[in-house]
């Protein structure tokens, strides 16, 4: 066995045991030490970064949903703020150079809408559709940019409209 100078023997004590007299590389742990201390505060600041970001996107996702009644009601309150509105088409969308106008009915209370983008298939009078947009700078009317259909689950008279569609196997109807 080879025996350094500068380092202690643990064969020279006197009862045998270990030296327990601190060592040189003590700094060095404490670094160690210090770098644990700072890494749940740094994980704990980039969770809160992350909770902050996506609370961010939720608050500006969310758009209300009213029925017409409702949101005349609140019409003073609701100002420009964009809301999805809901109603059923009353009488034919008319259509001129920039926009489709028709009135959607909720609770007995009519509101003129101006949609300015595309129209699903299948809208028409008598359909239940949600618009989203905001009331317009004077409130006389709801500008629309997107028109969402709501539809019922009647199919009953597909076959009859659409034959070319069905394959034939009437093993499926209900």
């Amino acid at each position: 066995m080879v025996v350094t100078p500068d380092l202690p023997d643990d064969r020279d004590l006197d009862e045998g045991g270990l030296d327990l007299s601190p060592r040189a590389d003590a700094p060095a742990r404490a670094a160690r030490t210090s770098r644990r201390r700072w890494a749940p505060i740094v994980v704990l600041c980039v969770l809160g970064l992350v909770v902050g970001i996506i609370a961010l996107q939720a608050r500006g996702a969310s758009l209300y949903f009213k029925n017409a009644d409702e949101a005349v009601a609140q019409q003073e309150s609701l100002g420009t703020k964009r809301f999805r509105l809901q109603g059923t088409v009353v009488g034919k969308p008319v259509e001129d150079d920039t926009a489709t106008v028709f009135k959607v009915q909720y609770g007995g209370v009519n509101v003129t809408v101006r949609h300015t983008g595309s129209e699903p298939a299948m809208f028409k009078a008598g359909i239940p559709v949600v618009a989203e947009g905001a009331w317009n700078e004077a409130g006389t009317e709801f500008d629309s940019d997107r028109l969402l259909v709501k539809h019922d689950a009647d199919y009953e008279d597909y076959d009859k409209d659409n034959p070319e569609r069905l394959d034939g196997d009437e093993s499926n109807d209900t």
